[in-house]
């Protein structure tokens, strides 16, 4: 793990250095000498409340399931998620499994339940991209400032959405096909692991395995079916995102240029894409993916667009890695 996290910095260092390099370090340094640091102040305090509400919509939801966990601990164990997520290259893609396994080695909560909570709460958490994301395209086009020049990103950001939309309908309404998939995934590692060992037998068996797909799926249903946590939850997660885009925003301010709200919200949007590079949080993706959205719809200088990307990033993802850094350590050293 710490050699795959060493690795994933470096190559997030080699993507930033040349996207820099690229643009023009003098440039970036003249940009950044003329800055107004008492806003970008206000820059990292936006996006500590947007750390903020976005650990709230876990606390509701894990609170849901488990009414005896502590914020504090809920707190912990979001901020630790936060950190492997954004300090592994495609972190995404499995920080909800390895958080829902330590959570169940504390004896706190059965896996599934764990597993239901945080996945719900992170999917919540997804959904403003799109939401803040297609109506400020829909206000760009209408004032007919859109362009040709991001056509490429809009078209990923549409088929993403389909995709992350498709997922959602097959676990959520097609049961029996999850159901299928997951128990013949098992079979699978089962066959494999017993080569080697019998000691994973009964955890992988098909009734210990459609057990746990049961309780997954009634945390769902709990969760799904309590409108007023719902409700709640997905006002913290727009909170959430609205204090994400703002250090863009105030950024922009604070290096003397101005920016329309909907070119904010389409830029941070569109940056989610830059997750497919293969560094940790998509750094170098995300940067070079906001700078060219700024700067053909936003209309600032090459120079003036990276400066306020990097800005948004460590006023976001780069204070993420440090509170969240802090956290994973009390967490990790807490429970061994």
């Amino acid at each position: 793990m710490k050699r795959r996290i060493a690795l994933g910095f470096v190559v997030a260092v080699i993507l930033l250095g040349l996207l820099i390099g690229a643009v023009g370090s003098r440039d970036i340094l003249a940009e950044l000498s003329e800055a107004d640091y008492r806003l970008l102040g206000l820059g990292f305090l936006s996006g500590a409340l947007a750390l903020t509400f976005r650990g709230l919509v876990w606390e509701r939801f894990i609170a849901l399931i488990d009414e005896t966990m502590s914020r504090k601990r809920i707190g912990s164990i979001f901020l630790t998620a936060m950190f492997i997520k954004y300090a592994t290259p495609y972190g995404q893609l499995a920080t909800e499994p390895f958080v829902a396994y330590l959570v169940s080695q504390g004896g706190e909560m059965a896996y599934e339940d764990g597993l239901a909570s945080i996945v719900s709460a992170d999917l919540l958490n997804y959904i403003p991209y799109y939401t803040f994301g297609f109506l400020a395209l829909g206000m760009i086009s209408i004032g007919g400032t859109l362009g040709d020049g991001m056509l490429v990103q809009f078209a990923a950001f549409a088929g993403l959405f389909v995709v992350v939309a498709s997922l959602v309908y097959v676990v959520v309404r097609c049961r029996e096909v999850v159901y299928r998939l997951v128990l013949g995934a098992a079979a699978v590692v089962r066959r494999l692991v017993g080569r080697l060992t019998d000691r994973f037998d009964d955890q992988l068996s098909p009734g210990a395995v459609r057990t746990r797909l049961d309780g997954f799926y009634t945390s769902v249903e709990t969760i799904t079916t309590d409108r007023r946590t719902l409700v709640i939850a997905t006002v913290y997660a727009h909170l959430g995102m609205a204090f994400l885009m703002l250090p863009v925003y105030i950024g922009a301010i604070a290096l003397g240029y101005q920016l329309a709200l909907p070119v904010v919200a389409i830029v941070v949007a569109l940056g989610k894409l830059g997750s497919v590079v293969p560094a940790p949080g998509g750094t170098g993706g995300v940067e070079a993916i906001v700078t060219a959205g700024l700067t053909t719809i936003g209309q600032l200088e090459p120079a003036a667009a990276l400066t306020v990307a990097l800005i948004y990033r460590v006023c976001t993802y780069w204070l993420t890695i440090g509170v969240g850094g802090l956290s994973a350590v009390g967490l990790l050293v807490g429970d061994t």
